[in-house]
């Protein structure tokens, strides 16, 4: 009997670990992906075009991407069960494109640095709208590190004075508007079969999105340049079949509201990226930015490791 015991005692302490490792790999995937998504800046900077005709082709080649993937590795026939769920995506597809498309938008009213830091208030309205629409139970650790990252985002982006008068007043209510539906895009997600979540969840949101903004290329008078083309494809590639796919997949094994903090991680790899690829000079507040940025996502991911459930006897 003892010897039974011990091996369930054993049993249930690798599963606890085991749960906390898939649990970790989560975090590092969204973590990977809002890294990717800070590198969209440096698109948009090098792309004459449209929010419409910009977002078209990246959630076009995002979806020829993620379909040239799955038939690959599992054959474009085991698309059919997700497609049963068709009507699930919808609402996520709709929040991602609009939440795009008012931050693109946003850019052209008010300054990039406001437009970016109200585009990044999502995560506020993920944090405290999982407790009701997901049941998750709203941490302290959550609430201080989400306080942490608002600060090192606003230390980054050095914005000026919010909602001003004007045009600018305009820009910032699209940005804000972008930033709170971006917030409800994981909360949503999270409703998803966790079977479907990753390459054919975005496969599915993706193809909703290109469909949503053909006419807007269709009836549009702007060429597409060979250059421009190839860096189009790029962006699909890199930020939706590469970095949503990463969200999807750690939105399985990661809460919705420690989703929410670690994509503060975005603004980072921005700054990161306008200094390497647009000279862009790191500043002591990116610093100090940065590592409250950095601070706030290790108070969610450094939770407490699983502790053996009693003493293991063999």
């Amino acid at each position: 009997m003892q010897k039974t015991l011990g091996g369930r005692t054993l049993a249930l302490s690798m599963a606890g670990y085991l749960i906390a490792f898939k649990e970790k790999i989560g975090y590092l995937q969204i973590f990977m992906a809002a890294v990717i998504w800070g590198s969209y800046g440096l698109f948009v900077r090098a792309l004459d075009y449209s929010p419409e005709y910009i977002l078209f082709y990246r959630f076009l080649f995002g979806l020829l991407g993620l379909l040239a993937f799955i038939a690959i590795r599992d054959g474009l026939a085991s698309m059919r069960p997700s497609l049963t769920h068709w009507k699930l995506m919808l609402v996520p597809a709709a929040i991602n494109c609009l939440s795009f498309l008012a931050y693109t938008y946003a850019i052209n009213f008010t300054s990039v640095a406001n437009a970016a830091f109200l585009i990044y208030t999502a995560p506020v309205f993920t944090v405290f709208f999982a407790p009701s629409m997901l049941k998750e139970k709203l941490e302290f650790r959550t609430i201080l590190a989400l306080i942490i990252c608002l600060l090192g985002t606003a230390t980054i982006m050095g914005y000026g004075g919010l909602f001003n008068v004007g045009l600018s007043l305009l820009g910032d209510f699209i940005a804000l508007l972008g930033g709170m539906t971006y917030g409800f895009l994981a909360l949503f997600l999270k409703r998803v079969p966790l079977a479907m979540l990753g390459p054919k969840s975005n496969t599915l949101s993706s193809g909703y999105i290109a469909l949503a903004l053909l006419p807007f290329v269709l009836f549009s008078s702007q060429v597409l340049t060979w250059n421009s083309f190839l860096l189009l494809m790029f962006l699909g590639l890199l930020q939706q079949a590469m970095g949503t796919t990463l969200f999807h997949l750690g939105l399985k094994k990661v809460q919705a509201q420690h989703a929410g903090i670690l994509t503060y991680a975005e603004p980072l790899g921005a700054t990161v990226m306008a200094a390497l690829f647009l000279y862009e000079g790191i500043t002591p507040g990116s610093i100090l930015g940065g590592a409250l940025i950095i601070t706030g996502g290790l108070i969610v991911i450094l939770r407490d490791s699983p502790k053996p459930v009693g003493k293991v006897t063999v």
